[in-house]
């Protein structure tokens, strides 16, 4: 079972990549070499995450990583699906449900199949699991991508079933949810009606404005804490938490000029933006919102992806180790160490904490 985002981790699945080499021939002979690079790092990254967690006898699950040749559906094109890094941002367990959403991504369309074999084992163990119907997808420009756009769900897939998981908060027998997505009204109706056993508590008059991937800006470690980097990003129904602002020890990111440079580009495999990312973008994630996108082991252990000596001190004094685990490139796949995972099994249980 699970409840919530902090209580102590007893299972969890960490996302994996491609080798090198195993997409070279849907490459051009130009970003090869870059692209590798990328993707034999992020593979060092992860194994050290997954070593770690699983030395403090917590229980971790790898995805299985195919290879493919481009994909040509009716609607869209898949040039290089992308490998499984990221399972927050699609897959969630509360209580003992496994749901499992889509997104407008396409590279993502088939990524449900290498958790497959994990929700499978999880199933036969008594988990319910339910999952989106697949639907069919649209080849977007770049500059449609939510993060870009957050009119494309409304304006060009509002007619889809279509959901982010990483747009809910876990917080016992409740969500704090990004109403507005990404998703499509009819992806967030789907979810509240097949987890109609838990309070969706709307996120709205904050930095968040209802919209965005909510695991960053704010974190609790138990039911009455909440560390955040500015009030404004903390949702309303946290604020009579107690409070620990830590926003003069982490950097905000200023997407600004990563959503301009990237929009320039077809895709992320282009060649001149592999070039552009590897020069200016590569470790910029060190300066983020990605800082308090974090894995809770429980409220004395927490994993970053990078270190914070003014933020290890602040919550050392709070009695919380800190643990770093470098993620050289979770900017690239658009996602920090909390995206990376799924914690899939925690030690507590469902209750009313807001």
């Amino acid at each position: 079972m699970i409840y919530t985002e902090y209580d102590p981790l007893e299972s969890v699945i960490v996302g994996d990549t491609y080798s090198p080499g195993d997409v070279d021939h849907l490459l051009t002979s130009g970003n090869i070499t870059q692209f590798n690079k990328i993707l034999e790092e992020t593979k060092q990254d992860l194994d050290a995450l997954s070593d770690f967690l699983k030395q403090g006898n917590i229980e971790v699950m790898r995805p299985t990583v195919y290879r493919y040749d481009a994909v040509k559906m009716p609607q869209f094109r898949i040039d290089v699906p992308i490998s499984p890094i990221v399972p927050r941002d699609q897959y969630m367990v509360m209580g003992n449900t496994i749901v499992q959403t889509y997104t407008s991504y396409t590279d993502r369309y088939f990524d449900s199949i290498s958790y497959y074999p994990i929700f499978e084992s999880m199933f036969r163990q008594g988990y319910r699991w339910v999952s989106q119907p697949a639907p069919m997808l649209k080849d977007l420009n770049v500059k449609d991508e939510w993060f870009l756009n957050d009119k494309t769900y409304e304006q060009q897939l509002s007619d889809r079933v279509l959901w982010h998981t990483a747009t809910m908060f876990r917080a016992g027998d409740a969500f704090i949810v990004n109403p507005r997505g990404p998703g499509s009204a009819m992806g967030y109706e789907w979810i509240k009606r097949e987890l109609n056993d838990y309070r969706f508590v709307e996120n709205n008059n904050t930095r968040f404005d209802g919209f965005g991937h909510i695991d960053h800006g704010f974190i609790m470690t138990d039911d009455d804490t909440v560390i955040h980097a500015g009030i404004d990003w903390v949702p309303e129904c946290l604020r009579g938490k107690k409070l620990i602002d830590v926003s003069d020890c982490v950097a905000e990111l200023n997407a600004e000029q990563y959503c301009k440079d990237i929009s320039v580009f077809k895709n992320r495999m282009d060649v001149q933006w592999l070039d552009k990312y590897l020069e200016n973008w590569r470790g910029y994630n060190q300066q983020v919102c990605f800082d308090l996108n974090v894995l809770i082991i429980d409220r004395h252990n927490i994993v970053f992806a990078r270190h914070i000596p003014e933020l290890f001190a602040k919550l050392k004094a709070l009695h919380i180790d800190c643990h770093v685990i470098p993620q050289r490139h979770h900017l690239y796949w658009e996602g920090g160490i909390h995206c990376s995972t799924l914690d899939v099994k925690r030690r507590g249980a469902k209750r009313k904490i807001i």
